[in-house]
């Protein structure tokens, strides 16, 4: 296992202080937490002694659905707040395929274009967060990671003495550590909530979140904006990549009819999901007034990150219709004017610096 500076991280409910925890507090943990039909044979604990986290296959558990209770008089609930809970559901039980000897969610294709032509300029978007950010340092931490899906996801850490992937998910950390121990890049797995994220303040030479934080609920996404800042060391960058959706003017303009059916189908999903609790995927996206109303650190820019998203592309960019032209010539307006067009195309960073 990766080892780990505990001093570096926090217990999520009470933010004390970490250590390993002792034989009898792992027996006790494993006694008292039969509803996930696991043992464990490692863990953490908090200083007071009252929370147990387990360490399961090299990775942290540290996200408060896994905190196990140690003393008399101390309630877990398994019970999460419906939205929240859709999307804990949705991403462990979401299935990985194969692209290019790297795991990838199975619903990768119903937001990246993959056909040859587009795939120059799908990869620049992968790599576009690392001009951003600090090049070098000790810790890299990338919030919400997945499977580390795509090569230049990997290469985003590069030059960092070690990578932090949190997520709220189990599948996808061991996924990750598949990618990333395939390419040799150091890294430590943490379960962990991005409303609560278990590290101390200032740890992080450069934090990213990509494609995250709307799937966080509407009320707490201030609350993961400030996490997100709070981990940052001084003058160091956050980069979050979002969806701007409705807030697109290029999008709204470009896809005209089709993008309100895409309105209306998002809301009526929402309708439903709440009406037949089903675990759809949650998602809502803020506008760009509410970044700078929110903003947590000392500066806030935008940049683009895509201006474009799948069902432009699928509309609109066929190699046969002059598509290779067309995204070579959104890419250049893209790269000549990065600021504009995250603010008027569909996925901004917003970059923050502390």
């Amino acid at each position: 296992m990766q080892p780990i500076d505990l001093s570096i991280l926090q217990c999520p409910q009470t933010q004390q202080s970490l250590r390993y925890a002792t034989a009898d507090e792992v027996r006790m943990a494993n006694t008292k937490m039969n509803e996930l039909s696991l043992l464990f044979e490692q863990g953490l604990v908090s200083e007071s002694g009252n929370w147990f986290y387990p360490v399961y296959k090299e990775i942290y558990c540290l996200h408060s659905y896994y905190a196990i209770p140690l003393m008399e008089g101390l309630a877990h609930s398994l019970q999460m707040e419906f939205d929240k809970k859709r999307i804990f559901n949705y991403f462990n039980q979401i299935q990985y395929h194969d692209f290019e000897g790297q795991s990838i969610y199975d619903d990768a294709e119903d937001f990246v274009d993959f056909r040859p032509f587009l795939l120059p300029y799908t990869r620049h978007g992968f790599y576009n967060c690392r001009q951003y950010l600090a090049q070098s340092g000790k810790y890299y931490v990338d919030v919400a990671c997945g499977p580390v899906a795509f090569k230049e996801y990997i290469q985003l850490a590069e030059g960092f003495e070690c990578r932090i992937c949190i997520d709220l998910s189990l599948n996808a950390l061991l996924q990750a550590q598949r990618n990333l121990h395939a390419h040799g890049q150091r890294a430590i797995f943490i379960c962990g909530d991005l409303t609560a994220l278990p590290l101390k303040e200032g740890v992080a030479d450069a934090v990213i979140c990509q494609h995250a934080l709307f799937h966080v609920q509407k009320k707490m996404q201030a609350q993961a904006l400030k996490e997100l800042v709070r981990i940052a060391a001084h003058g160091k960058r956050v980069a979050i990549v979002y969806d701007w959706f409705y807030h697109s003017w290029l999008m709204n303009l470009t896809l005209g009819p089709y993008q309100l059916y895409r309105i209306v189908r998002h809301w009526a999903g929402r309708l439903y999901a709440r009406v037949f609790k089903r675990d759809k995927l949650y998602f809502y996206a803020h506008g760009r007034s509410w970044f700078l109303r929110n903003n947590p650190g000392k500066k806030l820019d935008i940049y683009v990150w895509r201006s474009i998203n799948i069902h432009f592309s699928r509309i609109w960019l066929h190699k046969k219709l002059g598509g290779e032209r067309i995204i070579n010539y959104i890419w250049k307006l893209e790269k000549k004017h990065p600021e504009r067009m995250g603010r008027i195309g569909e996925y901004p960073i917003i970059v923050i610096e502390k």
